[in-house]
């Protein structure tokens, strides 16, 4: 029997877990799974792992060598990857509860903290969305430290601290949150410990290093949603997150219910952990009084670096510092099981509240995860099955709505399989814009283009409304509101723009084209005065070891010159376009660079690779 309530005490959390999550278990790949997924095509190795991406970050496992694998060994087949994430969740679970039990000094309080982190909602996205695998593999770096941590403590053994220096440093591999274990390590020691206080101050040394260095190579952002506000903001945002850690997830259920209900109840369950809290540090700040505090430090040490994100609030966030509520609630609900009835009546309602309020809300969220990634799957599927039927033709897609686009198309899906899919003209206008996400325009394809392309028989169309594609390329349409004419944007490396070339350019190679020392292409013209015409390429590394490299562009005899200097490979120009082209149906450009070059392997004559031309 005892053998018996033994496994049960491991395995019963993940068995929960997974109960209530295998939605996750099943879900396809959407929006920043693809991005992930493509990370290492047309790039060295070290490139791929290594280069900052995504707001500045450096993930190598979590992020790069997971897809990397994962894609190369299984392609887009999701089960490899669901099942990684889920063993590593369970390895958590079994983690969370040999510490709460450790820091309690009762097993029950750790089976509890890993029952009570299972149910919450904020695990929807780490175990539904596989590019959120990077909190999952954090928090597994962060639990094995701090287990080694305990074990160096209770045995004295240098091995185990030996063992948490290594868990911790490849967690910077996994999330940069990584960075406060010292923290944590060092606020454990001081109020439980205090012998050992002293032997984890060097692990500051190595977040100080890791720091500096991801600073150096990856600038916080300067604008979009990921701007750090260290204001009073930060305040509203830890307020805001308590709510959810709580209760529901953006306080949302798929319940109606009377106002005052969610307040209430979140203010209960807020009031019994703190009340159970405040009954630990009568004693003082010694064990058990330190270790419950410790409990609080954990969910404020991993969530203080993230309230400066003041424009980006994100459920998922809670993932690792819910973890120390989640002791503190197991311990509280373990102690009051062993205090007589009253207090096992009063806890246990608590823990009904908790369980009414996250529950339902991550029941609801897990479908409606699992029903997105679903929608894409069908759509990327069915796009490569239209593949397979036309293969030498380009692929036009009609009735693409906002949910559809963000998860489905502007991560660039098709690229992993090798074809070119676009989105019908007018799409614009059915898809919600969002400018820190990405732009609409690089994927619908100019109504010029679609026409020629349609007219030499270079596209198919298919309507995506419904659980399958349909054909309509023969009864297809453009709308009456986008007239052909010559695009006021275009990508050179889309083949089907090619026609606007001049035949001096390279051919396409992936997604970009060379030009040589001159090239020249055709347009629209601004239907206005003071429009400029917008320029996106790039310029290789060594292209700049000589110094600096000018640029001119020449627009119907006006010309504009720009200097590139070395460090400076993705670029972006703007030209002010002349007064007398506005109104014109087309406009001739050109550019030219100062000097060529040529590689080993490569005997042309060189200048630079570009993008998108862009009247705006």
């Amino acid at each position: 029997m005892n053998r018996a309530r033994s496994v049960a005490w491991w395995i019963a959390p993940s068995l929960l877990c997974l109960a209530l999550h295998w939605r996750g278990f099943t879900a396809w790949f959407r929006a920043d799974d693809f991005a992930w997924l493509g990370v290492g095509l047309n790039q060295n190795l070290l490139h791929a792992l290594f280069s900052p991406d995504a707001q500045g970050t450096i993930r190598p496992l979590s992020e790069r060598a997971f897809f990397m694998a994962g894609f190369a060994l299984f392609g887009l087949n999701p089960l490899p990857f669901r099942i990684v994430v889920f063993a590593t969740q369970f390895a958590n679970l079994a983690l969370v509860a040999w510490i709460g039990s450790r820091l309690s000094g009762l097993r029950a309080a750790g089976f509890w903290a890993a029952v009570f982190w299972a149910i919450n909602s904020s695990l929807v996205e780490p175990l539904g969305w596989t590019c959120v695998y990077n909190q999952v593999l954090c928090g597994f770096f962060l639990l094995l430290a701090f287990y080694c941590l305990l074990r160096y403590v209770e045995t004295g053994r240098r091995v185990y601290n030996l063992c948490q220096w290594i868990a911790f440093l490849i967690g910077f591999g996994a999330l940069e949150l990584n960075v406060v274990y010292p923290a944590l390590a060092a606020a454990f020691t001081f109020l439980c410990a205090r012998r050992y206080f002293r032997r984890v101050l060097p692990l500051f040394a190595a977040s100080l290093l890791y720091f500096v260095l991801h600073t150096a190579v990856a600038p916080a952002p300067q604008t979009g949603d990921y701007v750090l506000h260290f204001t009073g903001s930060m305040l509203r945002t830890l307020g805001a997150y308590w709510t959810w850690s709580v209760g529901p997830v953006l306080l949302r259920t798929p319940f109606s219910l009377p106002n005052w209900l969610l307040p209430v109840s979140i203010a209960a369950v807020s009031g019994g952990l703190l009340w159970f809290l405040a009954r630990k540090l009568r004693a003082g700040l010694a064990p058990p009084g330190g270790a419950a505090l410790f409990c609080l430090f954990w969910y404020l040490a991993l969530i203080a670096p993230l309230l400066p994100l003041r424009d980006h609030p994100t459920g998922y966030y809670l993932y690792l510092p819910l973890i120390g509520i989640c002791w503190l609630g197991g311990w509280a609900f373990a102690a009051a099981w062993r205090a007589g009835a009253p207090a096992r009546v009063a806890a246990a309602a608590l823990v009904l509240l908790y369980a009414f309020m996250a529950v339902p809300r991550e029941l609801m969220f897990a479908e409606w995860n699992h029903y997105l990634s679903i929608r894409v799957r069908n759509l990327v599927e069915g796009a490569a099955g239209a593949h397979q039927l036309h293969p030498r033709q380009d692929i036009l897609l009609e009735g693409v709505d906002t949910e559809l686009f963000w998860n489905g198309i502007a991560d660039r899906p098709f690229h992993l399989l090798g074809m070119h899919v676009y989105l019908a003209p007018g799409s614009e206008r059915t898809i919600e814009a969002h400018l820190n996400w990405g732009d609409i325009d690089e994927f619908v394809l100019p109504p010029d283009v679609t026409a020629r392309a349609l007219n030499l028989h270079q596209l198919v169309v298919y309507d995506v409304r419904g659980p399958r594609l349909r054909n309509i390329t023969a009864n297809y349409v453009a709308p009456a509101e986008a007239e052909p004419g010559l695009p006021l944007r275009i990508d050179v490396a889309n083949a089907l723009s090619a026609y606007l070339l001049g035949p001096e350019w390279y051919p396409v190679e992936g997604n970009h084209r060379w030009m040589p020392k001159r090239a020249t292409l055709r347009m629209h013209a601004p239907s206005r005065t003071g429009q400029s015409l917008y320029i996106h390429g790039y310029c290789p590394e060594g292209r700049l070891r000589d110094g600096p490299l000018s640029v001119t562009v020449a627009v119907d005899g006006s010309t504009h010159d720009a200097v590139l200097h070395p460090g400076e490979n993705d670029f972006d120009l703007a030209f002010p376009l002349p007064g007398p082209v506005a109104g014109r149906t087309e406009m001739r450009v050109s550019v030219e660079v100062s000097r060529t070059y040529r590689t080993p392997s490569d005997q042309r004559d060189l200048g630079l690779v570009f993008g998108v031309f862009e009247v705006r």
